[in-house]
């Protein structure tokens, strides 16, 4: 996920944090809430507020809790998530929700997915599994951030979630986006040789993102369970 600052207007920072506030809102209502998801299929999205570190700079860039995210497998009986946290890997579904803020998650369903898609698709994330975690958000298969592992999976059967960005789209003034940037420009492949973070956001504030909140978002998918 992607999160980067820079200076705007006040009227267009305005206008952005409007934005990203009605798209918070336009994937806050599930189909159903309790303490009891119903019955989880194979790809079913599970999506959670981290956390890590870099969670608070998320929900700032994005306006979203929706922090982290992953992909539903059942394995001889028992639910784990597909997800690129330190490592794209499985983790049972009970230790990941356990990780996230409150417990809280949220499940939304991509609908006329056939069993012939959802498990060339899972196969399709196989193919990242050991992969690190990546930590600039960059575009590309040799690390990935969280919502990347859905995009390229569901993309290999043809799918395309979520709505590709830009960093400069995001709502990157807040102090924490400030402070990730200030942590971690000097990894940058682009800003190798730059002086200051300024100039880092200068030369990336293009780079491409697809957010866990776009994923939610989008027309493809639909709520069924929150306990947010």
């Amino acid at each position: 996920m992607a999160v980067l600052p820079t200076h705007r207007p006040l009227a267009r920072r305005r206008l952005l944090a409007a934005g990203v506030v009605a798209a918070a809102a336009a994937v806050a209502v599930p189909v159903r809430s309790g303490p009891l998801p119903p019955p989880l299929r194979d790809g079913d999205l599970v999506f959670q507020e981290s956390k890590s570190r870099q969670s608070a700079a998320i929900l700032a860039a994005t306006g979203s809790r929706f922090t982290h995210m992953g992909i539903v497998r059942w394995r001889a009986g028992a639910a784990y998530v597909v997800e690129a946290a330190a490592t794209v890997r499985e983790t049972p579904l009970q230790a990941w929700t356990r990780r996230g803020k409150g417990g809280r998650y949220a499940v939304y369903r991509v609908r006329n997915l056939t069993a012939a898609q959802t498990a060339a698709m899972l196969h399709a994330a196989e193919r990242y599994y050991g992969r690190p975690y990546d930590r600039l958000f960059q575009p590309g298969g040799a690390a990935l951030y969280c919502s990347e592992l859905p995009r390229l999976a569901f993309l290999a059967i043809g799918i395309s979630l979520g709505r590709e960005q830009h960093f400069r789209d995001l709502n990157v003034d807040d102090g924490s986006v400030v402070q990730l940037l200030a942590e971690r420009w000097r990894q940058h492949p682009r800003c190798t040789g730059l002086a200051s973070a300024d100039a880092c956001w200068q030369a990336i504030q293009d780079q491409p993102i697809v957010t866990p909140a776009s994923i939610a978002a989008d027309s493809q998918v639909t709520p069924i369970y929150s306990n947010f």
